[in-house]
């Protein structure tokens, strides 16, 4: 095996498919990356057997190969040479990639590329395409919401669901809970549809935010397998994953559509006096407590850490009222709506509340609403 490669190249493609490698695998070569070459190109793949990235970029190909080397490694190596054309080559059992016309060189050793996982092929039944930005957006919209935890496997990803009118993506771990629509015909898309893993989508929208083309979606639902392809100027990048088994909990049934008090204030105000008076906040339940006035809302916490208060205007015309937030769940929310003002929907100190941004988003075709459990308070009144 041997090729010529601009050193920018093999940097990116080294890059993105690393994002793939588990950095604790009991099996050695799932801490590698593969390097194959044909004509014209080199494709290189990273896996950790659940989400596997490729990524194919340009190259003059003498000797057509494939071999495995240390994923961080060989990364962290290639990453620093100069920018110019690289020489790699496969001799003796090792790679040897030289560089600067002579300047210098380096050399890996590599494990057996038959070993290598098998990449399953993906035989799509439904396809999609998404704008890159689009699906960044949607993505970052969301998958703040997803659960990190094992008892319920289903929420530890996002529900992408389509339709002749629109695209959603839902994540919750029951304690919270954001969706994100974009109106237009996504009906490659099942109504059902299907929930990618937050690591996969991870993944999926640092690509989408350097996509030069549209990201193509592909679901091959009887292997419970989808794959996300697009262009990065020359580079082709493809991230296939195992899709999580549902069924997933029925949020339209969760989301409160009568909470008769209303409370608007500026987003970037209230996220400064959740951040400053979370400081006090017990380190496990994260609570601060909103006090809700005519026309002001106060922020407040006391624990053995200290006490803090921070009041603030608001629109409220309420009855008053005290409820308890998670300060990190909240600031997450706050961070994820780009509007000036935002918008709580609440019922009962114990209730389900809702979060909006108020007015229209920057994207017309968008809309986004984020669903928050408040904390119980001793004192709390319904």
């Amino acid at each position: 095996m041997q090729l010529t490669i601009q050193q920018a190249d093999l940097a990116f493609a080294v890059g993105r498919a690393l994002g793939s490698v588990s950095s604790k695998s009991p099996l050695p070569l799932l801490s590698c990356i593969l390097l194959e070459a044909e004509a014209g190109s080199l494709r290189i793949t990273g896996t950790d057997l659940d989400v596997t990235t490729a990524v194919t970029v340009p190259c003059t190909v003498a000797t057509p190969g494939r071999v495995a080397v240390s994923a961080r490694h060989f990364n962290e190596v290639v990453r620093k040479m100069p920018r110019g054309p690289l020489v790699l080559s496969v001799t003796g059992g090792q790679c040897e990639v030289r560089y600067g016309d002579g300047k210098g060189w380096s050399k890996f050793p590599i494990q057996d590329a038959a070993d290598f996982p098998r990449i399953p092929d993906l035989k799509a039944d439904t396809r999609v395409s998404l704008g890159g930005d689009v699906l960044s957006r949607m993505v970052a919209r969301t998958i703040f919401s997803a659960s990190s935890e094992e008892t319920r496997p289903m929420l530890n990803g996002v529900l992408v669901q389509g339709g002749d009118k629109q695209a959603v993506f839902v994540a919750t771990d029951g304690h919270r809970l954001s969706k994100a629509t974009r109106k237009g015909a996504f009906s490659g898309l099942a109504k059902d549809g299907v929930i990618v893993p937050t690591r996969a989508f991870q993944t999926v929208s640092r690509i989408a935010e350097e996509a030069t083309s549209p990201v193509e979606l592909q679901v091959a639902g009887a292997r419970n397998q989808a794959a996300f392809t697009a262009q990065v100027g020359e580079y082709r990048v493809q991230v296939l994953t195992r899709l999580l088994e549902g069924p997933y909990p029925n949020y339209e049934q969760v989301i409160p559509r009568g909470n008769p008090r209303e409370m608007r204030v500026r987003r970037s105000d209230l996220m400064e006096a959740v951040d400053i008076v979370a400081s006090h906040a017990d380190n496990v339940t994260r609570q601060v407590r909103f006090s809700l006035r005519p026309g002001r809302i106060g922020v407040s916490s006391a624990t053995e850490l200290g006490a803090g208060e921070h009041q603030l205007d608001a629109q409220y015309a309420g009855e008053a009222m005290e409820i308890g937030y998670n300060a990190g769940y909240l600031m997450e929310i706050l961070r994820s709506i780009p509007t000036e003002e935002v918008v709580f929907r609440l019922n009962t100190s114990l209730a389900a509340g809702v979060i909006e941004p108020v007015g229209a988003l920057p994207e017309a075709e968008e809309e986004m609403l984020c669903l928050i459990m408040p904390l119980r308070l001793p004192d709390a009144a319904g």
